[in-house]
């Protein structure tokens, strides 16, 4: 069983364009997580091992608690930890592919193979909507 979902999205933006909305808090917190719900950020260090800290909540009230460490920034490639549970590791890989686009490579690798298994339909879906507000965004850069 694999522990690993890759999931990626090719945009009409700059690569720059698309990573400053993930060195962006404010334009972060308005596109990162699924339709519907909303981020309050209590830390963000976008910094090599900086903690990104923020409350998720769900339109039926529903709050859930993240923590995130960066481990690695650079220009067009970022890997954050996810340290609650679920615990799970991203790797962002942004690839300019000329032209003005930009191919978003998303790798989450899973502490467990069975949770990403149960799981696995739902994140692509949520990540899919994830995907989609990165462009409703983009759209406002």
């Amino acid at each position: 069983m694999e522990n690993s979902l890759t999931l990626s999205r090719t945009y009409s933006f700059s690569t720059e364009a698309v990573f400053e909305k993930y060195s962006n808090p404010l334009a972060l917190a308005r596109w990162w997580w699924p339709k519907g719900f909303t981020n309050t950020f209590h830390s963000f260090e976008f910094v090599d091992w900086g903690h990104w800290i923020f409350t998720m909540h769900s339109p039926d009230g529903q709050n859930y608690a993240n923590e995130h460490i960066f481990h690695r920034i650079e220009k067009n490639h970022i890997i954050t930890e996810h340290i609650v549970e679920p615990h799970f590791q991203t790797e962002i890989i942004l690839e300019d592919l000329g032209e003005n686009k930009t191919k978003m490579t998303w790798i989450s690798t899973f502490e467990s193979a069975e949770f990403l298994e149960k799981m696995r339909d739902f994140l692509i879906e949520k990540n899919g909507e994830n995907f989609d507000r990165l462009e409703e965004e983009l759209k406002n850069y």
